[in-house]
């Protein structure tokens, strides 16, 4: 998206959710409760006034240590104070949602879906509520590379490893001056996650765990590092792990490396060791960005301004106090294959607390050219580019 009203994009809902700066939760059951925790991870449950519910037991005993009231609150007059959400099963969600409509409240502005108003890539509805009403910056997710070194060649690598003429790694004083300038105006994420390049080759792994662990780890839900399946960590990497309640993405490339690179089932049995938490990146292939044989030169500003926001990559890198519009185009400049303005990035060393709506709205994608560089040489991202490739083909064989 291209900018046109800077740090007031949003204002039309937002301002509405300064109207309705309070929550009920319709459903004190299953869905109603994931629903508060997830605001207790973000420090927001402060914000529910409690549930609405017809079970008169629960009215008289509350829930989830909220108070629980009638939804005939909602019916006997308009509701003008409170965003309410629906966290029910069908077929009680469908036909409370007709019976909102028909009392006149609109979905997506007074009442919302739990399912959709909580934190998800590219939702904006939960980011915006706890800016416009609590000055909060709340992300879905974020991630930090302390170096592009990696010990694979991947012929696809959306890093563009193969291309990188020498590998980078931060000092420890700088990537935790990176990590404090991020945490200064980011108060939660969802997901903040170490990756590479392979993280396991940066020597200052452990203190760089342990420096987020100590600082920030109240600030994050889930601390997860990536891991490409071929370096075995230490017995002091993984107690740092199991101490700072990490997840462990595990990469699943056992069909494409060389069998003397794939140290996976080791990993495995070191990680449940210690008992660190790991989840099975096994996927059936990758996407290809294809920046070599694609040509979207003749597109005109409008094209490109549209093709950026049907990609709609939610992905910003960040280094140095900048956060990118794309990671791959980042990527792609950090191995000289590109280049991009500096229109694209925006830089959180500027940061004052009046430019939180411009940050805000900089991380949905909008952007002073209303697209990146790379849109005129890239297939795009995910499910919106058809190209795919197998997991991890590799340039050398050994």
């Amino acid at each position: 998206m291209k900018w046109n009203h800077k740090g007031h994009q949003f204002d039309n809902l937002g301002k509405h959710f300064e109207q309705r700066n309070r929550l009920y939760i319709y459903g004190a059951a299953e869905y109603g409760k994931r629903f508060l925790d997830m605001l207790c991870m973000a420090n927001l449950a402060d914000m529910v006034d409690g549930f609405l519910d017809k079970d008169i037991k629960k009215q008289a005993d509350g829930f989830e240590g909220k108070k629980v009231l009638s939804p005939d609150i909602l019916f006997k007059s308009h509701e003008e104070k409170h965003v309410i959400i629906v966290a029910m099963k069908e077929p009680h969600y469908s036909w409370t949602v007709t019976r909102l409509c028909q009392a006149g409240y609109m979905e997506k502005i007074d009442f919302f879906c739990w399912d959709i108003f909580r934190v998800n890539l590219n939702e904006i509805y939960l980011p915006l509520y706890g800016l416009y009403t609590q000055n909060k910056i709340i992300v879905s997710s974020a991630c930090y590379i302390p170096s592009d070194a990696c010990n694979l060649l991947c012929r696809d690598c959306l890093n563009f490893t193969p291309y990188i003429k020498k590998f980078e790694s931060k000092p420890l004083d700088q990537a935790c001056q990176d990590i404090d300038l991020f945490f200064q105006w980011i108060d939660f994420t969802f997901r903040y996650q170490i990756s590479g390049g392979e993280p396991l080759l940066y020597r200052n792994l452990k203190e760089l765990i342990e420096y987020i662990g100590v600082h920030y780890r109240q600030k994050i839900y889930v601390f997860e590092i990536v891991m490409n399946g071929t370096v075995i960590p230490s017995d002091e990497l993984c107690q740092y792990m199991s101490q700072y309640n990490m997840t462990v993405c595990l990469d699943n490339y056992t069909k494409t490396i060389p069998e003397s690179f794939n140290h996976r089932k080791e990993i495995i049995e070191k990680l449940e060791k210690y008992h660190v938490k790991w989840i099975d990146n096994t996927v059936e292939d990758w996407f290809a960005l294809r920046i070599f044989d694609t040509d979207h030169s003749n597109m005109t500003e409008e094209e490109l301004i549209e093709y950026f926001d049907h990609c709609n990559n939610p992905w910003h890198y960040y280094e140095n106090g900048k956060l990118y519009a794309c990671n791959f185009a980042r990527f792609a400049e950090r191995a000289e294959l590109n280049k991009e303005t500096e229109s694209v990035y925006f830089d959180l060393q500027n940061m004052t607390q009046n430019r939180k709506k411009e940050l805000m709205e900089f991380l949905f994608n909008y952007n002073e050219l209303g697209y990146v560089q790379l849109c005129k040489r890239c297939a795009g991202w995910a499910d919106f580019n058809v190209n795919r490739v197998p997991v991890a083909l590799q340039c050398r064989e050994d």
